[in-house]
């Protein structure tokens, strides 16, 4: 059997990862790094690419030959706007760029109202959503937006850049708000009323869709073997994350996938595009086997991550450990937060720090301020925990299903503290794992598309049996 290379992209750190479904190693990890340029918020996509081929080069050292595949997946919304001749014809927004603030509003009104677009899409209305970046660069980069020829997402770009070949990959198209998952296709109609040029917009392939192999440049600066082929993965991180769930046959699993974001949801056969859904804030898009995954985002480690930056700034050492034991012994403080708060989106900056917005929360509240690094956990994972328990009710109600179990999977299933919390809330059974939930089900796609399994619950089951899975019981 193969080894496969999962190259991991999160809104925070990336990783290139080799290995099959019973073994992975993170050969090379880095940070994703966006910087702030002219008021502009931009991901550093050239020395993403970088690293990535580091990553590559460090692989192929150790496992030459035994490797079969590479695949990428990374967060979703964001895309290079390429030109003619295949160039980036501007640098790569950020999500959080606050360029997109108002247009939803403006945006849906110009379409017809945000029924029909949640009709269309089934898309949750949220600020950073491809719809909005687009219409942003065409009322403000109108010269460039006219010069761009080609779309793709960034990890579309990035397989374009180790092949040569363009292609718009299913699960990631579906979180623009310009994917139609009735059709699944392109959503034409709202192209066309935004006055978008449709030739942007690539062919879409299916998860496990053979691109290409390297090119020859990349090939030789990383030393790999030219039987190595790129295959479009579940590119939508959240996608790969959610195959990986260690669900048993026939269980329609309820998970969180746990990082930056919690994306909390279920695996469905149709899109549900009712009011409720839409006034519930989920979402439809598509999964590594063609499903929907109804899901919500709700805001996740980032806000803890925010504070734990700010901390680090003024010359503070944070130990993770020393931090979980400061949020045990803080139990007793009462206070909470709402992470859907859009207040929490945008990163620290001088003046407005994450740490005051909590602290602004609570007064408005009526709760006291947190006064100690542990009662601002304590917020925060309260505050998560009760969201997820909200979320779940709306769930329940919308699907008419009751769920007995939680899978919680990706790296914020570490938290022992927010699973047992969660648990307690939800009154839930919650499986916490596999904490490689992303890698594994980049490597899942990749298997299927070289028939070294039949079928995705296939590699669910074998992750079942050979992942580290924690149980918390209410």
């Amino acid at each position: 059997m193969k080894k496969h290379i999962a190259i991991d992209l999160g809104a925070s750190n990336g990783r290139v990862i080799v290995g099959d479904l019973k073994e992975c190693t993170v050969v090379h990890r880095f940070i994703t790094n966006n910087e702030l340029v002219l008021g502009e918020l931009h991901w550093n996509l050239l020395g993403l690419f970088s690293e990535i081929k580091v990553g590559l080069k460090k692989a192929f050292s150790l496992y030459g030959e035994e490797i079969g595949s590479i695949g990428i997946d990374t967060w979703g919304v964001d895309y290079g706007l390429l030109d003619a001749s295949g160039a980036l014809v501007s640098l790569c927004y950020h999500y959080r760029d606050s360029r997109t603030d108002g247009l939803i509003e403006e945006v849906s009104e110009k379409l017809g109202g945000k029924q029909r677009v949640f009709a269309e899409t089934g898309i949750a209305f949220q600020p950073f959503n491809t719809l909005y970046q687009l219409a942003a660069m065409q009322r403000d980069r109108p010269d460039v937006f006219r010069a761009a020829r080609h779309y793709l997402s960034v990890p579309d770009l990035l397989a374009y850049w180790l092949t040569g070949v363009m292609k718009n990959e299913r699960t990631h198209a579906s979180t623009t708000q310009l994917y139609n998952p009735f059709t699944r296709d392109w959503a034409w109609d709202l192209i066309d009323d935004m006055q978008f040029d449709r030739t942007l917009f690539c062919e879409i392939v299916d998860s496990g869709t053979v691109i290409a192999p390297l090119i020859d440049s990349v090939c030789h600066e990383v030393g790999c073997v030219s039987t190595v082929v790129v295959i479009a993965s579940a590119a939508h991180d959240t996608a790969s994350a959610v195959a990986a769930v260690p669900a048993a046959e026939n269980e329609v699993p309820l998970y969180i996938s746990s990082g930056t974001w919690s994306l909390l949801g279920v695996e469905l056969d149709q899109p549900i595009v009712s009011a409720k859904a839409m006034e519930s804030g989920f979402t439809n898009e598509i999964a590594a086997n063609g499903k929907i995954r109804f899901l919500k985002n709700i805001m996740g480690m980032w806000i803890q991550q925010e504070c734990v930056r700010h901390w680090e700034s003024e010359g503070e050492c944070i130990s993770w450990k020393e931090l979980d034991g400061q949020t045990l012994d803080c139990q007793s403080y009462e206070g909470y937060i709402d992470p859907s708060d859009n207040r929490f989106l945008k990163p620290n900056s001088f003046g407005n720090l994450m740490v005051d917005r909590i602290d602004a929360w609570c007064v408005e509240q009526g709760m006291p301020k947190p006064a100690k690094k542990g009662e601002y956990m304590v917020a925060i994972y309260r505050g998560l925990a009760k969201a997820y328990a909200l979320s779940i009710g709306q769930l329940e109600a919308i699907t008419g299903s009751h769920f007995t179990s939680l899978y919680i999977i990706g790296g914020g299933c570490k938290n022992e503290i927010l699973d047992q919390w969660t648990a307690n809330e939800t009154g839930l059974t919650v499986y916490a794992g596999p904490v490689e939930a992303t890698a594994l089900g980049n490597i899942v796609v990749q298997m299927l598309a070289t028939g070294e399994i039949e079928s995705l619950q296939e590699g669910r089951k074998t992750i079942r049996v050979t992942q580290s899975v924690t149980c918390f019981k209410p």
